[in-house]
């Protein structure tokens, strides 16, 4: 998504057999999410924030549940990539808003969990829909799992899969991070009427 530094980027997915879709202008996760998902050819597409650093066998714990035809993303449960010292990191790591719990869950509006973020998503391409909302900067993660669950299909939160997330554990930062994700909560509303938390 307009990256600073392609080559690296590049070459470290090279290096992996990985290949590089580079946006020339930031989209926000939205746009860069879709850009992906148009490029994917397999049935299932795994999403996941540069922030993010998955911890072994992630992956294969989110897998059978897509053994149920109407289950269109699984999504892990989120932690910290390494424990911190000072009382922010030590806050993000008891009490992360991208942290669902250890209880594993049907996601949808009024449920237990009723969103899952989409840091880290696996998702049935055929579920996808439109995609991701491009408009929205914060929130469309959200957004997507209600217009999943809304089309019929079955959202799961699946905490025995890990991934490690590097937290903002300096003030600003984590503060800046928290307003952005107020400033969905109106654009949330507006598409799901009453499907937010008051």
């Amino acid at each position: 998504d307009a990256s600073a530094d392609p080559g690296a980027i590049k070459r470290i997915a090279a290096g992996h057999g990985a290949a590089v879709i580079r946006r020339p202008a930031n989209g926000g996760p939205g746009a860069a999410r879709n850009t992906g998902l148009a490029a994917a050819e397999t049935s299932l597409v795994a999403f996941l924030d540069s922030d993010c650093v998955p911890r072994p066998g992630w992956l294969e714990r989110l897998l059978p549940h897509f053994a149920d035809p109407v289950v269109g993303a699984v999504a892990p449960r989120i932690v910290p990539h390494e424990a911190g010292t000072g009382w922010l990191a030590r806050y993000e790591g008891a009490s992360s808003t991208l942290d669902m719990g250890a209880r594993p869950s049907i996601v949808r509006p009024g449920a237990r969990v009723s969103y899952v973020p989409g840091a880290a998503l696996v998702v049935r391409k055929a579920a996808a829909g439109d995609g991701f909302r491009e408009r929205m900067y914060v929130g469309e993660d959200v957004d997507f799992v209600w217009r999943m669950n809304a089309a019929g299909w079955r959202v799961r939160y699946e905490p025995g899969a890990a991934m490690g997330h590097d937290h903002r554990v300096t003030f600003r930062a984590w503060f800046t991070r928290r307003a952005d994700y107020g400033t969905s909560a109106a654009a949330l509303e507006t598409l799901h009427p009453g499907a937010g938390r008051p």
